[in-house]
């Protein structure tokens, strides 16, 4: 007994047991294989839910679970009969983007069914039914978003959810370890009211602390602290004489056994490398404040390797924000929600308590320089930073000038980079080129994308895929916007992207200014950025960028710009949305010979790239922004064909195109294989 308690206790075996769980959790990762087929009928329960605009979304379990859209409502634990056809979900179409397809393989989903059917074979009941009766009795009430945030663990209906991830306090609004806590003293001050032993109040407590991390949805966060309360009680009430890191690990360990693929959920990753750096740090009797202080400074060091790779910045002043927001949300906001769910008369109560937390927000707006992008960094980089944050808390905390000096460097990384870069992000059927110089010294972006909104429906493109393309890349401006004419599909975005984001300069094409453009101009007076029309030509450094489109035609489309440029000795052609008119009228003034890359005019429609004008500049690469089964039939076949002496390369097939402009050659990537 003596040496098997000598084997538990050694360090060899937690190491041994933290290396069996990474091979299992890398093996599945590598090795796994859906249950599913060509099904096309599926039996499941409806474990979770989200309304949208035109669509219920439902995760359903199945023989693996589902993720399942259908235009009905149906309720949490509705055993429902679907027909349809499975589809894998899609990858990033665009370089360091949002993986949905790696988001829910995280939660063990690897199809979505859009469904031609859906129906109720058995209602909800046990737990279920109370689930559904509690969101019924939160619903429609003016505090419902933050009721569903601290109750059910569903942050989705926050309307200021964007504005905590960019201070860096959403952690607040998503239960876990600090608010399990609380609810675990408040559960156990009530049963020692009731029961002698303390291990008849830890079992009680435990049941209802399980039923309650089940409402949540089981979140990586919650389960962590669930499972972390029950094994230090047991550890601390039986003296086993653990750790709280060898149980962090025990617990880790077995939340993967349970779930590999939890390891690619962002909750996850989060929850237990901050946990373990708190751990890690040295206990020092202190003040409260300072305590409070030192606790904000170590989660923000421990998150921001994870918060660079996930989402491409980070706000240095959301250490000192969590001062007053942990104490706020943790004391006050958190259970006066549980208080308000229980006496709905105290809602004006908890009115009051939001509404001072948004005036804290709005103070914080003014911080908004200490929030900076930083370039996408590899999971090699990652384990690096750790590697040093361990060391520091470990060795000496002199380390933590190497680790600032990391951050210092990675942030001027891109300003190191010698070569020119023009990427075609996908965004959908429109245009947005990016065009970089060396050193950053220059930032230009061709078009925005953009999609024309109908009903309560918006395009969400600047915020969804432009703001989170330019961090990745540790952009921080765009110097000049070049806007090629005045359709939405190519400056949709473009009021969006300037409300929320540095633009110095917009030039506009030489025809006359339609509405969409118009509204554009009266945002470029109010923030005072400079615009030109119908230029001509734009010296940047040793690189002249030429407006070769100057004449006047009786359409948008004809009016772009079109735009010619040369970077060491390769020569790029962007045509807009130029037809085969404008195209004679540039064979006929220019002598375009050997353009080394084109960007295809009007997303490879019939109206462009006529075999005359594409036999006079023989391009050695094509690139075609156009959108995946559109409804257009773009590209056009007779296009393709008159295109196919060259390297043909489309967003809907290659997501976004990316090319290294190097002295001797070109290098292209595609984000799709």
């Amino acid at each position: 007994m003596k040496k098997l308690n000598l084997i538990l206790h050694s360090r060899s075996f937690f190491s041994l047991l933290l290396f069996v769980t990474c091979g299992y959790v890398f093996w599945n990762l590598a090795h796994f294989s859906s249950k599913y087929q060509n099904e096309t009928t599926f039996v499941g329960t409806i474990i979770s839910k989200k309304i949208g605009d035109t669509y219920v979304t439902y995760e359903v379990n199945a023989k693996e679970k589902l993720l399942v859209r259908y235009s009905e409502d149906f309720s949490l634990g509705d055993q429902v009969l679907i027909e349809g056809t499975l589809e894998r979900p899609s990858k990033n179409r665009n370089f360091h983007l949002f993986n949905y397809q790696s988001y829910l393989k995280g939660k063990r989903i690897f199809y979505v069914v859009d469904a031609s059917k859906m129906k109720l074979l058995k209602k909800a009941t046990g737990l279920y039914l109370f689930k559904n009766q509690i969101i019924k009795k939160i619903e429609n009430r003016k505090v419902t978003s933050y009721l569903f945030a601290f109750l059910l663990g569903d942050s989705s209906l926050l309307e200021e959810k964007s504005t905590y991830q960019s201070l860096g306090i959403s952690h607040l609004f998503a239960v876990s370890g600090m608010h399990v806590m609380f609810f675990t003293a408040f559960l156990f001050f009530v049963c020692n009211c009731f029961f002698k032993k303390e291990i008849v109040s830890f079992f009680v407590v435990t049941v209802v602390l399980g039923i309650y991390i089940w409402l949540l949805g089981g979140s990586a966060s919650a389960s962590r602290a669930f499972l972390l309360f029950v094994i230090s009680f047991c550890n601390h009430y039986w003296k086993w004489g653990f750790s709280s890191i060898q149980l962090l690990i025990f617990v880790f360990s077995c939340l993967l056994m349970l779930n590999p693929f939890s390891i690619l959920q962002v909750g996850f990753q989060f929850s237990f490398v901050i946990c373990f750096f708190l751990m890690l740090q040295s206990r020092q009797k202190c003040g409260y404040i300072k305590t409070l202080f030192f606790t904000s400074l170590v989660a923000s060091l421990a998150s921001f390797p994870l918060s660079v790779y996930h989402f491409h910045q980070f706000h240095f002043g959301s250490i000192l924000f969590n001062l007053f927001a942990v104490p706020f949300v943790s004391f006050l906001l958190f259970p006066f929600s549980f208080l308000c769910f229980c006496l709905p008369f105290f809602d004006p109560v908890l009115e009051l308590l939001i509404s001072i937390f948004h005036g804290f927000i709005r103070l914080c707006d003014f911080f908004s320089f200490l929030k900076l992008s930083f370039c996408s960094i590899s999971v090699v980089f990652v384990f690096f930073y750790y590697l040093i944050l361990i060391v520091c808390f470990r060795v000496h905390k002199r380390w933590l000038i190497v680790y600032f000096i990391c951050l210092f460097l990675h942030f001027w990384f891109p300003y190191l980079d010698t070569h020119y870069w023009i990427d075609m992000i996908d965004v959908g059927q429109g245009d947005a080129i990016l065009i970089r110089y060396p050193h950053l010294k220059k930032v230009i972006l061709i078009d925005t994308g953009g999609v024309i909104p109908y009903g309560n429906w918006k395009s969400k493109q600047a915020e969804q895929i432009l703001l989170p393309y330019f961090r990745a890349l540790g952009i921080h401006h765009i110097d000049f916007l070049i806007l090629t004419h005045g359709d939405y599909d190519h400056m949709g975005e473009a009021i969006p992207l300037i409300e929320h984001f540095d633009v110095k300069t917009v030039i506009f094409n030489c025809g006359e200014l339609n509405e969409l453009e118009r509204e554009l101009i009266k945002v470029l007076d109010r923030k005072k950025i400079v615009y030109y029309h119908c230029m001509k030509s734009l010296k940047i450094g040793s690189s002249k960028l030429l407006f070769l489109n100057d004449n006047h035609y009786n359409n948008e489309n004809d009016h772009s710009i079109v735009l010619y440029t040369e970077f060491y000795h390769h020569t790029f052609l962007f045509m807009g949305d130029a037809s085969s008119l404008v195209e004679r009228d540039l064979i006929a003034k220019y002598k375009l010979k050997e353009i080394d890359v084109l960007k295809v005019s009007h997303h490879g429609s019939k109206t462009s790239s006529s075999k005359d004008f594409i036999g006079a500049i023989h391009p050695k690469y094509s690139m075609i922004s156009v959108g995946r089964n559109n409804r257009y039939g773009h590209p056009n076949k007779e296009v393709l064909k008159n295109l196919e002496s060259s390297e043909i390369y489309r967003t809907d097939q290659d997501g976004g195109i990316r090319f290294q402009v190097q002295k001797n050659k070109l290098e292209i990537k595609t984000c799709l294989p």
